[in-house]
């Protein structure tokens, strides 16, 4: 079966690959994709835990406080957030409810592809709060 969302999220990829080389850019596009996700209801419920991970991750990336994630997966978050954020794609987000559901399936599916990374950044944002400050 065809996924009519991959052609929109290429294109959102392809914007990531050229916002990675201004971490400003990337962390302006983090703090919208928050914003967004403040507002997201139904078929981003169930991601909602990985969605703030992965804006966590993206903040951080961007400020250079964690540099263990490789330029591969932070294309391909800052995609999936991009093509979250952005109105026009496989189902405009006008449409109630329904606009949601191909963001979700490009959150779900991008979410996937890195949850281990998101597990080791979990861990690396536990083991800072309990480091003693310097």
């Amino acid at each position: 079966m065809k996924q009519p969302w991959r052609f929109w999220f290429r294109r959102e990829q392809k914007k990531a690959a050229r916002l990675v080389r201004d971490p400003v850019a990337v962390l302006e596009a983090a703090e919208y994709a928050a914003e967004k996700a403040q507002r997201a209801r139904g078929p981003l419920a169930r991601l909602w835990n990985d969605l703030q991970t992965a804006i966590r991750l993206v903040r951080a990336w961007a400020r250079r406080d964690y540099t263990g994630v490789g330029r591969g997966t932070i294309v391909l978050v800052v995609g999936a957030l991009l093509y979250f954020v952005s109105p026009i794609d496989a189902i405009f987000d006008a449409i109630p409810v329904l606009g949601l559901v191909d963001d979700a399936a490009v959150l779900g599916w991008v979410l996937a592809q890195v949850r281990s990374e998101l597990e080791v950044f979990r861990d690396w944002e536990t083991h800072r709060a309990l480091a003693p400050a310097a």
